[in-house]
């Protein structure tokens, strides 16, 4: 039965070849997706930053170090984001891929909240209390100075330690962007004391950090009625209604009053 025999053989040379082929196939197309995935089809042609006002697309860029022309797959985002990630005004980074050929970096930055003084200049600090830089003129700044907090050894990126900052900045965040305005100084040295002056010079007595959002509101109702320039301080401390002393007029307007 020499016919049966050799058919009997001839299936595992089929099987075999057919291994062949599909290794032949995957090898193939392996090498076509390698050179596909490296052609310039994947070359970086755009990298677009969002979310920037204080800094500058160009500046975002340069400090993540990426690059147009490079293969996208090649594109480190993890080190570019740590990069990004050092500079005191960037609070948060993302930056993905965008196929075929973009790289997309959104930031949110850390906005300036106020001043405090530090051995003869003034440190930046942000919403979040963090050391944003330091500066000696204050000619194009109108941010209120923050007393007695005391920076230690902050620099710039890091958050200040200081836990009276910390209620400094609660205040300042409950107060309206219009009114904040008009904020020359909050002093937090003593907590149970906490006062804020305005550029018409009116003391507001806070007392302690209880009930923020409440004060905040109550010296709004005071300076709705519009003579916050005849007004010397505002005792806002305790529950209740606040306590204003006006500004006594000079002598010689109390000798014209009939």
């Amino acid at each position: 039965m020499p016919g049966l025999h050799s058919a009997r053989h001839s299936y595992p040379r089929k099987g075999r070849w057919h291994i062949v082929q599909s290794l032949f196939f995957i090898f193939v197309f392996s090498l076509a997706v390698f050179f596909f995935l490296h052609s310039s089809v994947f070359s970086v042609k755009e990298i677009r930053v969002s979310g920037t006002k204080q800094l500058s697309p160009q500046e975002v860029v340069a400090l993540a170090d990426l690059k147009k022309g490079v293969n996208i797959f090649k594109t480190n985002l993890i080190k570019a984001k740590e990069r990004i990630a050092v500079h005191p005004l960037v609070k948060q980074v993302e930056i993905s891929r965008e196929f075929p050929a973009t790289i997309v970096i959104e930031i949110t930055e850390r906005k300036p909240i106020g001043l405090i003084p530090d051995r003869g200049w003034f440190v930046v600090v942000s919403e979040d209390g963090a050391y944003l830089a330091r500066v000696n003129n204050l000619s194009s700044i109108n941010l209120p100075i923050i007393t007695g907090v005391k920076t230690g050894s902050s620099g710039p990126g890091q958050k200040i330690a200081d836990e009276r900052l910390k209620t400094a900045l609660d205040y300042l965040k409950a107060t309206p962007l219009n009114i904040r305005a008009a904020v020359s100084e909050i002093n937090v040295s003593d907590l149970n004391n906490i006062r804020m002056f305005t550029i018409d010079k009116a003391e507001v007595r806070f007392g302690d950090s209880a009930r923020i959002n409440e004060k905040i509101q109550l010296y709004q109702e005071v300076i709705s009625q519009n003579y916050q320039s005849r007004i010397q301080y505002i005792d806002i401390s305790y529950k209740g209604n606040p306590v204003i002393k006006f500004i006594e007029p000079p002598e010689q307007e109390k000798q014209e009053q009939p």
